[in-house]
């Protein structure tokens, strides 16, 4: 049986969960070098985006540290944290999956918000932008919650209630622990520039009851933030706590 096939709410966690009993059966062993992304992906016959998030809940779990530009390797206390049936802890919605779900409404919502958004609706979408400039040297959390407010001000102006909490629910999960990890290794939360040139984008077609123009625009924001989030990770996972919510 595949691991795919294995019921499990986050495919992800499965993987770590995989992972985390071969470190406590100790075949991976204290201070060893985990197998690359790709060897991991093979494996367990997933993607590497998959793997890549299996490693970040393992590592928030306290089982394995990352050391950039080096690897993975096992953490000195993983011994002592590693339960019998895996990581033992949930670190939340997967990045990836999240973005995929954004990628498959938002384009209609922002197509439906150029035909029904009326002279409020769109002088709230600007005031979200607004804030988000005023962001623009924030932590990471201030500038998520504002890039937040420009989506949902948008979806509101789409006039559905329905639509306004489905967004609402996803982007709870973008308030997760793997999102923030992923972000910050990546850099996401600091290409504001493209952020703002692709909200501008949006805001100006909503204004011109361009509806195609908008479905275009919002598909690509969602695009250069899959994108953003497939490139090779940068960040110092030794400086994670700075993404730390006080």
């Amino acid at each position: 049986m595949s691991v795919e096939q294995e019921v499990s709410p986050r495919l992800y966690q499965q993987i770590a969960d995989r992972i985390a009993i071969f470190i406590k059966q100790g075949k991976f062993g204290v201070g060893a070098r985990l197998p690359a992304e790709r060897e991991l992906a093979d494996q367990f016959e997933v993607s590497r985006p998959t793997v890549r998030e299996a490693l970040i809940a393992l590592e928030i779990a306290g089982l394995v540290e990352v050391r950039t530009g080096s690897g993975t390797y096992v953490s000195p206390r993983a011994r002592s944290k590693t339960p019998g049936k895996g990581t033992g802890k949930d670190a939340g919605p997967s990045a990836f999956e999240i973005v995929e779900a954004r990628r498959a409404i938002e384009p209609s919502i922002a197509a439906q918000a150029a035909m029904r958004a009326t002279k409020e609706d769109i002088k709230l979408i600007a005031e979200a932008l607004a804030e988000f400039e005023r962001n623009w040297n924030g932590t990471h959390w201030e500038k998520l919650e504002a890039d937040r407010k420009f989506h949902m001000r948008v979806a509101e102006a789409a006039h559905n209630l329905l639509i306004v909490k489905i967004l609402e629910n996803l982007w709870t999960g973008m308030f997760g622990q793997i999102f923030a990890v992923l972000s910050q290794r990546t850099r996401l939360s600091n290409r504001q520039a493209m952020t703002m040139h692709d909200h501008y984008t949006i805001l100006h077609c909503i204004e011109r009851r361009d509806a195609s123009g908008a479905y275009a625009a919002m598909t690509n924001h969602l695009v250069h933030v899959e994108l953003a989030l497939l490139e090779k990770q940068q960040g110092d996972p030794q400086k994670r706590n700075k993404v730390s919510r006080k």
